[in-house]
């Protein structure tokens, strides 16, 4: 009876997986995908402007959410701000993005972080807005320096992990991973996340990639978990704000924050990995 039960509840949870929410969330997904895949495989200015056309849309959604300036102008000021940002050192200054200037850069941030993250909503911005700045140059310093099949695999890997822990936690369920911070995450999810971010990466090592390094699967499951932090704080400060969604601009996925949180931590993550250890890793 006990095993009876046991697969009961786990054909019940599968059936969740066909609902109305699933089905928008898939259809927009496979939307974004197109623009995307394009974008990527384009390089160059095009995918600079693209990363900074991304990075516009999630400074105004952590603008409206700490700050709510009552002037639109101000808004509008602060996103085409960082967006230009983003441009200038896609265009001009990537091969700044360097060993010795990237942990400036990084204490600043964390120095910064420590000081203001309870003051005035404006500091608060000003962290939020650095953040996603200094993610999108990680980004644009990744596909301008390494081919494109490194790049895809990165991004592969942080939706692979979403995609599986989604499905593994739902299916199976069990113990939560942070209760306080994200009620719907489970153990069970995590490792579903990592066991697809491994076939992502066993792919890309058998057809892809040029490398015979196996620490590359090594590389996967960190990428996994990192993503999954990146997705647990932004969890957090939603959470500290009362909010569900960082907007509702993408149906089924909520904001363009929700949908690139992992991607956020993973792109700074490996960006840190591929800097100091001169790709001796993957």
């Amino acid at each position: 009876n006990s095993l009876f039960d046991t697969l009961s509840a786990l054909v019940l949870n599968f059936g969740s997986l066909i609902s109305k929410q699933v089905v928008v969330r898939l259809i927009s997904s496979f939307l974004m995908a197109v623009p995307v895949i394009a974008f990527i495989f384009v390089g160059g200015v095009w995918f600079i402007v693209f990363v900074a056309f991304l990075a516009g849309i999630m400074s105004w959604e952590v603008t409206r959410t700490v700050y709510k300036p009552r002037n639109v102008f101000i808004e509008i000021g602060i996103v085409f701000g960082v967006a230009f940002l983003v441009i200038v050192f896609g265009l001009f200054f990537v091969s700044y993005f360097t060993e010795t200037n990237l942990p400036l850069f990084s204490s600043l941030l964390i120095i910064v972080a420590c000081i203001i993250r309870k003051v005035h909503p404006v500091a608060r911005v000003a962290l939020g807005n650095l953040i996603i700045v200094f993610s999108c140059f990680c980004m644009i310093w990744l596909r301008v320096t390494f081919e494109v099949e490194l790049f895809s695999w990165i991004l592969l890997s942080v939706i692979a992990t979403d995609t599986g822990a989604f499905i593994a936690g739902s299916i199976i369920g069990g113990i939560k991973l942070a209760p306080n911070i994200s009620p719907n995450k489970t153990w069970a999810g995590l490792l579903g996340g990592i066991l697809s971010s491994l076939m992502v990466a066993w792919i890309f090592y058998s057809f892809w990639l040029e490398t015979n390094n196996p620490s590359l699967f090594i590389m996967a499951i960190l990428l996994a978990i990192v993503s999954q932090i990146g997705d647990l704080v932004e969890s957090a400060y939603k959470r500290s704000y009362k909010i569900k969604d960082s907007s509702r601009l993408i149906p089924g996925h909520g904001g363009l924050l929700d949908r690139l949180d992992g991607h956020i931590a993973a792109g700074i993550f490996i960006s840190f990995i591929l800097l100091y250890t001169d790709r001796t890793l993957i």
